[in-house]
């Protein structure tokens, strides 16, 4: 015998249409009563709607090369969170008493009323459309009417959730940068008074006063060389007066007969005078032609000629009064020896002015060099200071240029939130409202249709094609006797035809071609179900049969 395997793989088109011929009952059977199953299953099967509200996100109004907008989050970020809190219990439940959904279902527990009201809301991102960026909202549910106005209920609580995030945020953002902007000021009013404070402390010897402090000690410099130059002369002029008070103490040779009086020569006494005073004249022209007559030496030394000038003029009028009162040549040596005059006094009084003067100079001198000292260590500490003041000035910098920053960003948080409050910011405006539904989503007729077709045929296929492997030693042509029997034919006698084969052969096609008309109304109700909607082709049939 034959492999029952081997001889499958000869197996040729006619002998398949045989078996499907054969074997027509295993196929048109199951495909009516899977068609019929099926139908019945579309019509009697809850219907569920679906309404959807599509939302388009709108940029906003004002530029944002004037205005930046503080909420910059992703759509997709912003949708989820808007999602999660449409979602929340609080409002479910509100949606669940206002449209009085489950009132039907008594024994549900209220977490199950919304866990289902949940899963029956769906939030989609579309694609952008022509740049703009846009969302949906469904609801799916059993009445028309309801589903399309709670899905229009969702898409208004989705917009007022949008400006109260936005608002939110928005005001968030500038309370957070005002808290910001408070604290680094006060970082920065610390700064300052730090800066304030080293600045006080240090006057004088900062590094933007060195060069200032340069030029004073030059100054004071050419100060002590002139006070030094000004008391070596004053010291000449002493060391004159001690030499002609000596030497007149030497020649004085009296106005009388005793030892008592010595001649004083008044002439000569003037003409000193006159060259001190000529000589302090010159010395004050030449103070002239380097300082004003306010420079402190100038004005000494004027007060030293004024001085000469008196002691001149006190000269002359004593001169002259003793001109005046001169007792006669015959009186005059009882009168002279008696006066106790001294000529040398005006020199020594002259002299204890000049001593005053010089230690009046070598103080001031001496109290230059100890400021010379003050100004000489700033100069050696500026370094120090300037290092010092730079770790200030830079943490001073550092925290204004976060303060102008924040105060910057500070302003645009404002203008932000006004933005936000007069609604002109980025915005969620409904595109396409939700509709009535007109066509259940549920059942799938077409899917139904193809699940009654494809289950119908696939159970007489399965049936005819096992039937058709379990008989396949049963020779059924005469090309089989040759191909696995090996036996030629001689002779083949037709088959004996019993009463009444052909009235039950007859009977048998009608009954097929009415099961095939059966099946072929129920695809084209399956069709017109499906082109129509459930909805209307159930309202047309009962239309017609009203009438």
């Amino acid at each position: 015998m034959t492999d029952p395997f081997q001889s499958q793989t000869q197996i040729k088109p006619d002998y398949i249409i045989d078996a499907l011929i054969r074997g027509r009952w295993f196929l048109i059977v199951p495909l009516c009563i899977s068609l019929t199953l099926g139908l019945g299953m579309t019509l009697t099967a809850d219907k569920s709607y679906q309404a959807s509200t599509l939302i388009l996100v709108q940029p906003q109004r004002v530029p944002t090369s004037y205005i930046r907008s503080v909420v910059s989050s992703d759509i997709n970020q912003r949708i989820s969170t808007i999602s999660q809190q449409v979602l929340s219990r609080s409002n479910l439940e509100q949606i669940i008493d206002q449209f009085g959904l489950y009132e039907d279902s008594s024994g549900m527990y209220q977490e199950e009323k919304i866990d289902g009201l949940r899963k029956r809301i769906k939030v989609k991102t579309e694609r952008a459309r022509h740049g703009a960026e846009s969302f949906s909202i469904s609801f799916t549910g059993s009445e028309p009417q309801r589903v399309m106005r709670i899905s229009n209920t969702l898409a208004s609580y989705f917009m007022d959730e949008n400006l109260k995030v936005r608002e939110a945020q928005a005001i968030g953002t500038s309370e957070f940068l005002d808290s910001e902007l408070e604290k680094t000021k006060k970082r920065l009013e610390e700064k300052e008074q730090k800066l304030a404070a080293f600045r006080a402390k240090y006057l004088g010897g900062l590094p933007d006063e060195l060069e200032t402090n340069l030029r004073t000690l030059d100054r004071m410099q050419k100060q002590v060389t002139d006070k030094s130059q000004l008391l070596r002369e004053i010291n000449n002029s002493i060391s004159q007066l001690d030499s002609q008070i000596s030497s007149m103490a030497a020649t004085n040779d009296g106005f009388g007969m005793g030892d008592d009086f010595q001649s004083f020569d008044f002439d000569e006494f003037e003409e000193e005078e006159d060259s001190e005073l000529q000589a302090a004249q010159a010395k004050y022209e030449a103070l002239l032609l380097r300082y004003t007559e306010k420079h402190p030496d100038v004005k000494k030394l004027k007060r030293t000629i004024d001085k000469l000038k008196e002691n001149l003029e006190a000269e002359e009028e004593l001169e002259a009064v003793e001109e005046a009162e001169q007792p006669p040549a015959e009186l005059e040596e009882d009168i002279l020896p008696g006066m106790g005059w001294d000529p040398v006094a005006p020199l020594k009084a002259q002299r204890a002015q000049l001593v005053i003067e010089a230690k009046n100079i070598q103080a001031e001198v001496s109290a230059i060099q100890e400021k010379m000292k003050i100004y000489q260590q700033r100069v050696e500490d500026t370094p120090k200071r300037e290092l010092e003041l730079q770790s200030l000035k830079r943490d001073y910098g550092n925290i204004q240029n976060v303060y102008n920053s924040l105060l910057d960003r500070k302003l645009e948080a404002e203008l932000s939130v006004n933005m936000e409050k007069k609604q002109k910011g980025e915005q969620f405006r409904i595109l396409d409202y939700a509709r009535l539904p007109e066509k259940p989503i549920s059942p799938n007729v077409k899917m139904m249709f193809l699940l009654s077709i494809a289950g119908g045929l696939g159970l007489g296929g399965g049936v005819l094609f096992l039937k058709e492997l379990l008989s396949f030693s049963v020779i059924r042509r005469d090309d089989q006797i040759e191909t696995e029997l090996g036996l030629p034919i001689l002779a083949s006698i037709p088959p004996l035809e019993k009463p009444g084969a052909k009235t039950k052969q007859k009977i048998e096609w009608i009954m097929f071609i009415c099961c095939c008309s059966y099946s072929a109304i129920f695809l084209a109700f399956f069709a017109i179900l499906n082109h129509k909607g459930l909805d209307r082709t159930l309202n047309f049939i009962k239309t017609t049969l009203n009438l």
